[in-house]
């Protein structure tokens, strides 16, 4: 039997303390409004569906490795920079505490792989903690930068 998404998502150290409905009142609280909302929740759901497919892609194969990647350097904090290309064995007794994102807004991406020597030879620092918001790219920035931001009402 293969766990269900819900199952993998209570693993994950960021998407475990997080439910849509508080999802949904952070952005409120921020200021956000109907379109934002809306543009919000189906960024928190596209990042689960990641989350998902990753941990089911490591799982799938325990001789792959998570290698860490920023989708904009400019804009992470610096504890997830220090971590753009480390690669993490998918079997390492830590791997979840790797996982991203770390927070909601977080710049750093997992995908599956195998890494260079170089990545592979590296000692891992420790893990930056899992937060419910980005420090570098808190949510009301994150609000701003949704595609419907702009016409938000």
């Amino acid at each position: 039997m293969h766990p269900t998404s819900a199952q993998i998502l209570q693993k994950h150290k960021l998407f475990s303390k997080l439910s849509g409905q508080v999802v949904w009142n952070l952005a409120e609280e921020a200021g956000a409004g109907e379109r934002q909302l809306d543009a919000f929740m189906d960024f928190f759901e596209a990042q689960k569906a990641r989350a998902v497919a990753l941990l089911e892609a490591l799982a799938r194969d325990p001789d792959s490795w998570l290698i860490l990647e920023q989708d904009d350097p400019a804009a992470a904090c610096p504890a997830c920079a220090r971590l753009a290309g480390l690669a993490v064995p998918a079997n390492h007794p830590e791997l979840l505490d790797y996982l991203p994102p770390f927070g909601l807004g977080c710049r750093l991406t997992g995908r599956p792989g195998i890494p260079d020597r170089t990545q592979a030879a590296a000692a891992l620092p420790p893990p930056p903690i899992h937060k419910l918001c980005c420090d570098a790219r808190p949510l009301s920035r994150l609000l701003a930068e949704l595609p419907d931001a702009a016409d938000a009402s």
